[in-house]
């Protein structure tokens, strides 16, 4: 009897802690998905943006994106969104996190381009 009540404790730790880290994936896939959109939304704006006047713009407002309001400022969005570079070809824009998620002093970077392609450029 010792010994189930034994194999039941340790059973429930080991479920604890694979619990706490499907959380943090949970949450971690969440942000991730936030760059993502906010990303994808930028680059549906360039492609209309270059169909209308042949080339693609590094300023942000002229493409009419709408940056959420950021945690840092009372708001809810994570990343802060910026166009790097553009010519009449190519362009690229950052998102940015404002936030060190797991507290490594690194910040979490993802990029899309002009093919629509989505990469992390510094993971968190």
């Amino acid at each position: 009897m010792k010994n189930k009540w034994i194999l039941l404790i340790i059973i429930s730790f080991v479920l604890l802690f694979e619990s706490v880290r499907w959380s943090k994936h949970v949450q971690l896939e969440r942000r991730n998905l936030e760059a993502r959109e906010s990303l994808m939304e930028v680059y549906e704006l360039e492609t209309a943006y270059k169909a209308m006047f042949g080339h693609y713009t590094d300023n942000i407002y002229a493409i009419v994106y709408i940056q959420d309001t950021l945690v840092i400022e009372g708001g809810n969005a994570n990343y802060f969104v910026s166009l790097s570079e553009a010519t009449d070809s190519t362009f690229k824009a950052t998102a940015a996190s404002v936030v060190d998620f797991d507290g490594d002093g690194q910040f979490s970077q993802w990029q899309v381009d002009e093919t629509g392609n989505i990469i992390e450029i510094v993971e968190d």
